[in-house]
């Protein structure tokens, strides 16, 4: 396929984008859909906001381990085994949910789906990495990739909310969890290592741009522009958890119906994704390092918004705004690991940075199902998430890129 594809013309890391866009795709439906299942989780069972956006906590932690594991084995291995087991638990553990009879059985298998779902995000943007370091459109193929998760809540959001209308919340599972494993599992028959891997380990030291040796993982976790980098990705995935468990129960608290609300929400992913693909080339005019601030610096005005929000035109006017930036984000955060800190670690790093900000937002959703439980409204809620962007945007301004790498 290789040697075709090189004879065509056609670079093959080209068929490993498409195929890994697939993947990140399924994330589409693991990190925005848990919203439309909350409302009916709580009639079904009785439980408060806190107690349901507990489960989604305890998906978020095995999330977070998960894609540590995940983006180490792959920079060892390869990606395509890795993902093979990462799509065949994260389906077993959302067809699971649809068994649900109490609320640690829901926390648990939405656990195994997290141990499935972690692999999904470090392995194919680290290994799309390393086949376009240094080529040309390197920043469009990896924005093409992190698309995917757009168009995966776009897909996924209507569908099940629609099926949880007609069918119920538990065949909704059942069939979105048949559906993401068949996605992930078909994708990664496409994907396989770069031809030319980045050492790593005990093969030498592995060199970036200009023969430059690359900083190994031990000495990036040291690295303050590294720390910062993870701040922003802990600030920005809180507010986007938050987003994607409580929006839509904050829609509808509103008096906005539930097909609206998820419209939204899937408008959020349908918006972000010229906003992934963008990413790249306004990268290379102005560098990762702004385009991540920036991002920032949207997100939080995006979050101010909805303490005016009352009406659908306003709600639609936060899911394209939020959902612009947030594709930006989405791509600079991935963008700026891999040019500051080089390819010979970039999946263990971006597993890392994932890990770190995900077990800091997967509290939130929690946190912010008690202060509601408390207060009645989630206005302190949205002043918090705002004021810690803003604080994430000014840091990200200030760093610089290690001498070393």
């Amino acid at each position: 396929m290789s040697k075709k594809a090189n004879e065509s013309g056609i670079f093959p890391g080209w068929t490993v984008v498409i195929a890994a866009f697939f993947v990140t795709m399924s994330l589409g439906e693991a990190m925005w859909s848990f919203g439309i299942f909350f409302k009916p989780l709580q009639a079904e069972f009785g439980w408060s906001r806190g107690l349901v956006s507990s489960a989604y906590t305890a998906f978020l932690l095995a999330y977070s381990l998960a894609s540590i594991v995940a983006g180490r084995l792959s920079d060892r291995f390869g990606p395509r085994l890795v993902l093979m087991a990462s799509g065949m638990l994260a389906g077993l553990g959302i067809c699971l949910c649809s068994r649900t009879q109490s609320l640690n059985e829901l926390r648990f298998f939405l656990m195994i789906a997290g141990l499935g779902a972690g692999g999904t995000w470090p392995v194919p943007t680290a290994t799309v990495q390393r086949w376009f370091y240094g080529k040309p459109r390197a920043g469009l193929a990896l924005g093409i990739v992190s698309s995917g998760i757009g168009i995966g809540a776009i897909v996924f959001t209507p569908l099940i909310n629609y099926l949880i209308l007609s069918q119920g919340w538990r065949d909704a599972f059942l069939i979105v969890g048949i559906l993401s494993l068949g996605v992930i599992v078909a994708a990664s028959l496409f994907i396989r290592e770069s031809p030319k891997p980045v050492a790593s380990g005990g093969g030498g030291a592995a060199t970036g741009e200009a023969g430059k040796p690359e900083l190994t993982t031990g000495k990036v976790l040291t690295q303050v522009s590294f720390l910062i980098i993870t701040f922003a990705g802990c600030a920005s995935i809180s507010v986007s958890q938050f987003i994607s468990v409580h929006m839509v129960p904050f829609a509808t608290d509103l008096g906005i119906s539930s097909t609206v609300a998820a419209a939204a929400v899937g408008l959020i992913g349908a918006v972000s994704i010229p906003g992934r693909v963008l990413s790249g080339p306004l990268a290379d005019k102005i560098g990762w390092r702004r385009t991540l601030s920036c991002s920032l610096f949207g997100l939080a005005i995006a979050v101010v918004w909805t303490l005016f929000t009352q009406t659908e035109w306003m709600l639609y006017a936060f899911a394209v705004f939020f959902g612009l930036f947030w594709g930006i984000r989405v791509t600079a955060m991935n963008g700026i690991v891999g040019s500051f800190f080089g390819m010979r670690s970039v999946g263990d790093l971006i597993g890392i940075t994932s890990a770190v900000a995900n077990i800091a937002g997967a509290f939130v959703p929690y946190i912010a199902g008690q202060v509601f439980d408390s207060l009645g409204s989630y206005t302190m809620v949205f002043r918090s998430l705002a004021l810690l962007l803003l604080v994430a945007g000014l840091l990200t301004m200030a760093i610089k890129k290690p001498a070393e790498a």
